[in-house]
């Protein structure tokens, strides 16, 4: 199917009738319940889910009619406290409920898994919407990119952000204003930047908080060590640098005379001919490096840093120092 140039949210009547026609050709019609789908699309707001009101609107008729799903939607209204989610998978049958069913269901649970931080599961959750079905098209699109900008994905995230911002129109005006911060932070993340670690520790914060400290915590954990180290060893390496530049510059103005012509004139005795050699030292290591030049390393390093993370950088110098004392 090719996607349209302007993706628009539907109105309020057509979604109605896609609720109706989803009814009819699911024999939901005759329910004891069915009545009450009319009352729904009356009232001010779908007053029982916390969500756009469209969207809200389409899953209470759901949830009207199909006992399951009301089930399901009572899960998501639960404290989130526990780290197990509510289980959809049964749910998701598109030849017995249909893709307009199964779609506007995912969003509306990609936006809870969002919300829960379950980046990985809203993405998986959202790839099998179809984006011509939802009746939140816009939505679909903020909640994929946030998803894919919290796990570093900046191409695909792009691209979400580029639909979301040139094609959509009618939907909530954060989605576009929100979009566009987003779009500006990806555009500007490079591998292995300083926001490339900051994303990457954020996503180790997240994963443990969730109680996922496995292999692939472990491997993003690794990564940021290892681009911490990397970038440590430039600063220092700048830092030696830069001192053994200043002790050569000290180096030749003491070998330079304060009276240089009073040395250069011969009257009955010879000028000095001879200088001594000057032995430099060879570059410090992070262990022996001057305190004010280790100092220097340490502020620009952790200057560079968002100060959130400030405090990481320290301790790391800290256990940096302790390991070099021993």
């Amino acid at each position: 199917m090719v996607m349209p140039d302007v993706i628009a949210v539907p109105k309020s009547d057509w979604a109605q009738a896609r609720v109706r026609d989803w009814m009819s050709s699911h024999n939901f019609v005759d329910s004891p319940k069915a009545n009450s789908v009319d009352a729904i699309w009356k009232s001010p707001d779908g007053q029982m889910l916390p969500s756009d009101s469209l969207l809200g609107r389409v899953l209470l008729s759901f949830a009207a009619v199909h006992s399951p799903t009301a089930e399901f939607l009572g899960q998501l209204k639960l404290p989130s406290r526990s780290l197990s989610i509510p289980d959809p998978r049964s749910l998701y049958n598109t030849k017995e409920l249909g893709t307009f069913y199964d779609t506007n269901l995912r969003v509306y649970f990609a936006r809870y898994l969002t919300h829960r931080q379950l980046y990985e599961e809203a993405l998986e959750t959202l790839a099998g919407a179809s984006l011509a079905e939802t009746v939140d098209p816009a939505g679909m699109l903020f909640y994929r990119a946030t998803c894919q900008k919290a796990l570093g994905l900046r191409d695909e995230g792009l691209e979400t952000l580029k639909v979301l911002l040139t094609r959509t129109e009618g939907g909530p005006p954060r989605y576009q204003s929100i979009g566009a911060l987003m779009q500006t932070d990806l555009e500007g993340l490079e591998e292995k930047s300083l926001d490339d670690i900051a994303n990457k520790m954020s996503d180790v914060k997240r994963r443990l908080l969730l109680a996922r400290a496995g292999g692939k915590t472990q491997k993003v954990e690794k990564e940021i060590v290892d681009l911490l180290e990397e970038m440590i060893k430039k600063k220092e390496d700048q830092a030696k640098q830069q001192q053994q530049q200043q002790q050569q510059g000290k180096a030749g103005q003491s070998n330079k005379s304060s009276n240089p012509l009073k040395d250069s004139q011969v009257k009955g005795s010879t000028a000095p001919g001879e200088v001594d050699k000057k032995k430099f030292k060879t570059g410090p290591s992070w262990g022996n490096m001057d305190e004010k030049e280790r100092a220097k390393a340490k502020n620009a390093i952790s200057r560079d840093f968002p100060p959130y993370y400030r405090q990481t950088i320290e301790e790391y110098f800290r256990k940096l120092a302790e390991r070099d004392s021993k």
